[in-house]
């Protein structure tokens, strides 16, 4: 008898603990989808607006700035291409055209420091008249050298020098601002901008009868625009023929161009609402940000 109600006592307890255990995983479940629920449903709310109290409203304007600036720098590049049957030929032509070149351009005013080489190449050119495109007829020899000087030389008499003594290409001559130049110029044009934003704002504030309370955010990105002009040198090719004396022959006119630069800044104002104390002038802006 006692050894059966030792067994009862064992069953009834594995019931209630199995009883328990199935109430708390029914619980656990419960819990987590209505927290699954809850999670699903708060990006819909934030979808439609949803704003917490006391979160600051703002603005968003963009400043803008430009200004035209003179270049100081020039880089001119020149070429002495030629085609004969043998390569080596071709590379010697070329070599001592480059050599003579070099020669001159020193012996006016330029150093190592002004003349570096930008590319070379010796390609084979194929009998294509007779659509053979697997026999060889001649091969192509191009040396191409970069000037570097200053904006106030006289980059037009160093083109003529190259040319006279074998250059046959002058494929472009870019007027450029040094980083020095650039930078000055830039943060001056950042001031500018930011007034700019803060002009456009307060036209916004006016007609929007709202308050402009402090910065939140700028957007402040670099390399902003800067776009140098690159005018083509294009080489007359019966004037570099000519056998005509040198000073019948007028010199090549050059004409350094202005470069731009432009600043463009996004701002993030905190605005306030309007309320009895709205009849504040406009120039509270101005003299938040300490503008005159």
């Amino acid at each position: 008898m006692d050894h059966r109600i030792k067994i009862m006592d064992s069953n009834q307890k594995i019931v209630i603990f199995y009883e328990t255990f199935f109430m708390i995983i029914t619980l656990l479940i419960s819990f987590s989808s209505e927290k699954q629920q809850l999670l699903v449903e708060l990006p819909s709310a934030y979808a439609q607006g949803f704003v917490f109290p006391g979160e600051k409203h703002t603005i968003s304007v963009v400043g803008e700035a430009e200004r035209k600036i003179s270049p100081d720098e020039t880089k001119v590049s020149l070429a002495v291409e030629n085609t004969e049957a043998n390569a080596n030929l071709a590379r010697k032509n070329n070599a001592e055209k480059i050599d003579k070149i070099t020669t001159v351009l020193k012996n006016n005013g330029l150093t190592n420091e002004n003349i570096s080489t930008s590319n070379f190449e010796i390609r084979p050119n194929y009998d294509t008249a007779n659509n053979n495109f697997e026999k060889i007829v001649s091969y192509t020899a191009l040396n191409k050298i970069i000037l570097t000087t200053s904006s106030n030389a006289n980059i037009s008499s160093f083109i003529d020098f190259a040319v006279n003594s074998g250059a046959n290409r002058v494929d472009s001559i870019e007027f450029t601002s040094s980083k020095k130049v650039l930078n000055v110029n830039f943060k001056e044009l950042l001031k500018d901008a930011f007034t700019d934003a803060i002009q456009k704002v307060e036209i916004l504030s006016n007609e929007g009868n709202f308050l402009i309370n402090g910065v939140k955010n700028i957007d402040l990105v670099q390399n902003n625009g800067y776009n140098p002009p690159i005018p083509y040198y294009a080489l007359d090719q019966e004037r570099m023929s000519s056998t005509t004396g040198k000073s019948e022959v007028p010199p090549t006119q050059i004409i350094p161009q202005e470069n731009t630069l432009s600043v463009t800044i996004p701002i993030t104002f905190f605005i306030d609402n309007t309320n009895s104390n709205s009849n504040k002038s406009v120039n509270q802006t101005q003299l938040l940000f300490g503008i005159k």
